[in-house]
């Protein structure tokens, strides 16, 4: 499978809320980075713990609009954007993947918030 339907594979069970296929997806040595917001990003390894982080993220509901995904070779990204704040302000950001032999083995998330 290719970087772009793989990640196209993830962001549908992703939003289906299906964390047995979310997981599917993932190398045995994966690696998430999420968005750093007050401090260093840190970093989770391992399919079973980044299973457990997402976990508690996907699903049906309110969350991130997932946009198009774009990849050449191992290397995919997909945008994402959030509904807006009271305030008008949106999240929004990009999800930077790589992949080896059909499995994520990294999600790097890099966000901002734009009025």
């Amino acid at each position: 499978m290719d970087a772009r339907a793989l990640i196209e594979e993830f962001n549908a069970a992703w939003l289906r809320g299906d964390l047995a296929a979310v997981s599917a997806c993932l190398a045995e040595d994966v690696a998430y980075c999420p968005n750093a917001w007050d401090g260093p990003a840190g970093t989770v390894r391992g399919r079973a713990a980044v299973a457990e982080v997402f976990a508690g993220q996907l699903g049906p509901g309110d969350g991130p609009a997932l946009g198009a995904v774009w990849a050449t070779g191992d290397r995919a990204v997909c945008e994402w954007a959030w509904p807006p704040a009271e305030d008008g302000t949106v999240l929004r950001g990009l999800d930077v993947y790589r992949v080896r032999d059909g499995r994520i083995v990294a999600k790097d998330v890099f966000g901002k918030i734009t009025s």
